[in-house]
């Protein structure tokens, strides 16, 4: 198979069960007629969210396979991907079958680990640093995917998310401060309040946009991420503010620690400043989650986690970066 999306002959094909994803896709596997076993994504622009993301219709991540920007991916870091094709009125993905190696929310990674997750997507950063990128995700567009007025939008999908985004971000406004909550809720009606100014700071490269533990593999020779859906051109704060939003809680480590790890993977890249301002992309979209953790479920644990993160937008806005 290659990028001219020719479907294989398929042998066997059965639905894939219970996954970690979220946008609506569906899966399955397959055994092809060379032998190979596959897992199949379809795609369905009435039931995926993130075919509702500008470009609207766009499979960002096959656009993206056949453009052969996967195929630049460093060594430290891979994709999956070994074919894709139209099946009906829906595009269809084919990715390695990764089921031995792939974490998801259950998972718990160690110290290590999660510095291996970090410096291959630095590598990542590093390869495509200030190139712009066909496909990609605006800025402005990442940082408001959670926002209620994107979600709003998505609703009648058959997909819960939108509907329990808005009732975490409704818990958010009741136990937030004022400050924090005002803060948020205006880069999410004006997202470019926090994306101008990381731009102009941190540039642009390409970023995952999703990198969390239920997307990705860790197999002995490189780090493999699947699921490109919000690949966005941004700078790389942004995809580790959403790393430590989505999973710090998943690794043996402090928040903390994982940002010291963060420093020092990027070297001479790392700008404090910039750190500090970007950090606040956490709680913009993931604070919904950390409202109803610290409610409904984390006692704690996810109180604090919410306080923490209510700092991180305090200590950003007093860097007097944001427009």
């Amino acid at each position: 198979m290659n990028p001219a999306t020719t479907a294989p002959e398929i042998l066997e094909r059965s639905p894939f069960g219970d996954h970690d994803g979220a946008s609506g896709a569906r899966l399955e596997r397959a055994r092809l007629a060379d032998g190979s076993r596959v897992i199949l994504k379809r795609f369905d622009p009435a039931q995926d969210l993130t075919m509702a993301l500008p470009p609207v219709g766009e499979v960002r991540e096959i656009a993206l396979w056949r453009a052969g920007v996967l195929d630049r991916l460093p060594p430290p870091i891979g994709h999956a991907i070994v074919g894709a094709w139209r099946e009906g009125g829906s595009w269809i993905l084919a990715m390695r079958d990764l089921s031995a190696t792939i974490l998801g929310w259950e998972s718990r990674i160690s110290r290590a680990q999660c510095r291996r997750i970090i410096a291959a997507a630095v590598a990542m950063h590093e390869r495509f640093r200030d190139e712009e990128i066909e496909h990609l995700l605006a800025l402005e567009d990442r940082v408001a995917v959670f926002s209620p007025r994107v979600m709003g939008s998505l609703r009648g999908r058959g997909n819960p998310l939108p509907d329990h985004c808005l009732r975490g971000w409704e818990r958010f406004a009741d136990i937030a401060p004022p400050d924090v909550a005002d803060l948020v809720f205006a880069i999410h009606e004006h997202p470019e309040i926090l994306a101008e100014p990381l731009r102009r700071r941190a540039g642009s490269t390409l970023l995952h946009g999703d990198l969390w533990l239920p997307n990705i593999a860790l197999e002995p020779d490189r780090v493999v991420v699947i699921d490109w859906a919000l690949a966005t051109q941004g700078p790389p704060i942004i995809e580790f503010a959403s790393f430590l939003a989505g999973c710090a809680s998943q690794v043996r480590a402090t928040r903390e620690e994982i940002l010291d790890d963060i420093r020092r993977l990027m070297g001479e890249r790392h700008d404090e400043e910039t750190m500090r301002l970007g950090s606040l992309h956490g709680i913009v979209e993931m604070g919904w989650l950390m409202a109803l953790h610290a409610t409904e479920h984390g006692g704690t644990e996810a109180l604090e986690t919410f306080e923490w993160w209510v700092g991180r937008a305090r200590d950003a806005r007093a860097t007097g970066l944001l427009i």
